[in-house]
């Protein structure tokens, strides 16, 4: 199992690329919380309040679920970073694989 974290700028592109997500089977699970960012992009600092999203999904469906973001995400240079985990309880850890196919 693995998770995928990026954010938006609205919980609404949050739920959308949530739903799709879900629909398509490339993920078991989806978090979203409204967070604090600062950054400096195209030599600017810039704060923002985004959504966080944490994507929980196989480690077999990382390519796919990463493809997918990039394809749906709406920001130019977007954050996807994926953690491997190393302990997870066994049950949830087979319901994900269960829900992505794997």
């Amino acid at each position: 199992m693995i998770v995928l974290y990026t954010t938006v700028e609205k919980l609404e592109q949050a739920e959308r690329i949530a739903e799709i997500l879900l629909a398509e089977h490339l993920v078991a699970c989806a978090n979203m919380w409204p967070i604090r960012s600062m950054y400096t992009f195209k030599e600017k600092m810039t704060k923002s309040d985004e959504i966080g999203m944490y994507l929980k999904t196989s480690s077999e469906r990382q390519e796919a679920v990463y493809k997918k973001l990039i394809e749906l995400h709406p920001y130019e240079c977007p954050a996807i970073i994926t953690m491997k985990v190393e302990h997870t309880h066994p049950a949830f850890s087979q319901w994900v694989c269960e829900q992505t196919n794997y």
